[in-house]
């Protein structure tokens, strides 16, 4: 009776506050069998094709049969229950209803999911209104995953590239070198260090070398490119990059690092592939994307062009489409970004070509950019959203109307967190009534680990700074649902603190994509094997409590003996195939509770614990037994071998030292002629 009443009342009101959600919103007068349109609000007009000639037709008279049958069915149970029910639909995402449209056509044509909330409306026993609120739903966060991924690998490459660091003194001899050296060139720190770094190049790049050196001591980086050789004599593409290091203001010497670019033309061929996947994705995410560079566009997607208004906007300046009054922190923004500093998201107000004013909550990030940094920018259109939160702020009557035709979970909660109000979409999400809540504190719903750092953060909520919360909450059926919650105090003119708003929905799925990006995070892609970043936290840890276990603890850092030349003769499919057999027989040999990590090309790392003096020992032969066993990849049969350094703990160590000892020993079993494992020992 209530909601029938408002409608009466406040009909003007109501039609208002309508037109200014993107739901669709559809108000039905039942007569008998047939509902007829008493109003439609601006969205919903333009989904049909309403008019206000329409006014008092029914259902079948605006959509297809099937159509008219489907929204009928609904309509009659929601009346038969007496109480909302809502359907999900699929529909073409260019027209919401249509009958025009050839079966060729639909094939082109993207597909859009909808949720329909159909509530009835009595007048005592007779049903005499159906309001029926539509809403798209397609899921948003799913793209806004496949983006963070897709960044996060290109990061993940960039930072664990391993190329080779030399650090010379002043008079440019070699103090030091990483594994990563000995891996690129083929020389040992006992080939190298103390030596020269001008003199272990080839005698026609030395001239090039020096300059480049001595130009950096002068305090500017420099990099450049040489021809180099392996130790055994094949040719080497690197580029070098010598840094200055400085130290109590005086330059006393450099880094000189090397990068291996013989595979380049291979890692082209996958950038090109990675761009192409990249600005598909791009182009698929339902956020307007804007790539630019000293304020001009180098790349705008389709919804970004389309929501501004402009086909074409390649080296535009993004200031003209920003309104002037955010220019100033759009420029310190862009200067925060240029130190390589991160910035939070910010709320700006762009200009359409038409002159129209959107509200955009705005995300940036520097990226590289056809082989430069730019900064790539993500728009978020929530004018709706702002003047939804308006409406609010002068009605809660107008705010209950919206809200209990939403299917986000609305709460009206008191200062100590009682609930004063709770939308009808709780009963669909989480199995109680609204009135269920009504009266009891929210918190006592919340899961007992999620309890207490939730209660801390609602103390820091302010009326400038809303807060986003992630927890679990109680179902009916007694399941724990992950629940994200926006929260926002409301206040009234003078100051005083009203109520709060909470608006919330499940994130279950959300959960699960987070839960297979840590499995991504921490293992290798190639064999599902632990990778460099879980086994240092791995070791770290475990050498934290090296004294209070009774076993010992030894690391075996092996690879694959000529791995190079599988790669350069049967191809890189075989290479990849190879390294997935190679981990698959480390895990049949060794144990359960043995760490096997691949560390990056064909470099793995095996963690063991054992009472047995001689277990490391025993558990490197039995390894290159198992190694030195025939391959049979495709067509191709062949044998190759392996070389292990074992590194034992014995006394405080860390990570990097027992690392760098194992190394040592593997370059020692190579040298000692391959197929077999060295131990490590102090000199």
């Amino acid at each position: 009776m209530y909601a029938d009443q408002t409608i009466h009342h406040h009909s003007a009101a109501l039609l208002r506050t309508f037109d200014k959600i993107s739901d669709y919103v559809f108000f039905m007068e039942v007569d008998g069998a047939t509902y007829r349109y008493v109003f439609v609000n601006e969205p919903g007009k333009r989904a049909i094709g309403w008019t206000d000639d329409d006014l008092g037709k029914s259902i079948e008279d605006k959509v297809p049969p099937e159509t008219a049958a489907l929204i009928s069915r609904y309509y009659n149970q929601a009346i038969r229950e007496r109480k909302s029910v809502v359907y999900e639909d699929y529909q073409l995402a260019d027209s919401f209803y249509t009958d025009t449209l050839e079966s060729e056509d639909v094939l082109s044509l993207p597909l859009h999911y909808f949720e329909s909330e159909v509530t009835p409306v009595f007048d005592g026993e007779t049903c005499t209104h159906v309001i029926s609120v539509v809403r798209e739903v397609t899921e948003r966060k799913r793209r806004e995953l496949e983006l963070t991924i897709l960044r996060d690998q290109h990061e993940s490459l960039r930072r664990y590239s391993p190329h080779g660091i030399f650090v010379l003194d002043h008079d440019f001899r070699i103090k030091s070198l990483n594994p990563a050296v000995t891996a690129i060139t083929g020389y040992t720190e006992d080939d190298l260090l103390d030596r020269s770094f001008i003199d272990w190049v080839e005698t026609s790049e030395r001239t090039t070398v020096e300059a480049g050196l001595r130009h950096a001591m002068s305090g500017t980086p420099h990099k450049y490119a040489i021809r180099g050789r392996y130790r055994s004599g094949e040719p080497l593409d690197l580029a070098i990059l010598n840094i200055p290091i400085e130290v109590g203001g005086h330059i006393n010497g450099l880094f000189a690092i090397i990068i291996d670019h013989t595979p380049e033309k291979d890692a082209e061929r996958a950038m090109r592939e990675s761009e192409r996947r990249y600005r598909q994705l791009i182009e698929l995410i339902p956020e307007g994307i804007i790539v630019h560079r000293d304020g001009h566009v180098l790349y705008a997607n389709a919804i970004a062009r389309s929501t501004i208004g402009e086909p074409k906007m390649h080296h535009e300046s993004i200031f003209q489409f920003i309104a002037p009054e955010h220019h100033e922190h759009i420029l310190n923004r862009l200067e925060v970004l240029r130190l390589g500093d991160p910035v939070d998201e910010t709320e700006l107000t762009l200009i359409t070509q038409g002159g129209q004013r959107l509200h955009m909550d705005i995300t940036s990030l520097v990226i590289d950019y056809e082989g430069t940094p730019a900064v790539l920018t993500v728009l978020r259109d929530v004018t709706d959203k702002r003047e939804m939160e308006e409406a609010l702020r002068q009605s809660e009557t107008q705010y209950r109307l919206i809200t209990e035709n939403m299917s986000d979970l609305v709460c009206i909660l008191e200062a100590d967190g009682t609930v004063r109000y709770a939308s009808p979409s709780h009963l669909h999400v989480l199995g109680y009534t609204p009135s269920f809540y009504e009266g009891k504190n929210t918190l006592d719903f919340i899961h007992p680990r999620d309890v207490v750092s939730t209660r801390q953060k609602l103390r820091s909520i302010t009326a400038a700074s809303p807060l986003t919360l992630e927890f679990r909450h109680a179902h009916d059926d007694g399941r724990w649902i992950w629940l994200e919650t926006k929260i926002q105090a409301i206040y009234s003119d003078t100051g005083t603190l009203l109520h709060y708003l909470t608006v919330t929905r499940e994130i279950m799925q959300r959960k699960v994509v987070e839960k297979q990006l840590r499995h991504l995070a921490y293992h290798d892609t190639l064999t599902d094997l632990p990778n460099r970043r879980y086994f240092l936290a791995y070791l770290e840890e475990s050498l934290s409590r090296i004294e209070e276990e009774a076993e010992s603890l030894a690391i075996l850092s092996l690879d694959l003996d000529r791995f190079k030349w599988v790669n350069d003769t049967l191809g890189h499919d075989i290479g990849d195939e190879l390294l997935r057999q190679f981990a698959h027989r480390l895990t049949d040999v060794l144990r359960k509770q043995d760490v096997i990590a691949r560390f990056g090309g064909d470099e793995f790392i095996v963690l063991i614990r054992y009472n047995d003096p001689i277990a490391p020992r025993r558990v490197a032969e039995k390894l290159l037994v198992a190694l030195e066993q025939p391959w049979q990849i495709e067509t191709h049969a062949f044998v190759t071998t392996s070389s292990i350094g074992i590194a034992s703990c014995d006394g405080a160590v860390s990570p990097k030292q027992l690392l760098k000892r194992a190394d040592i020993a593997l370059y020692k079993a190579k040298s000692n002629g391959r197929n077999g494992y060295a131990l490590y020992e102090d000199r």
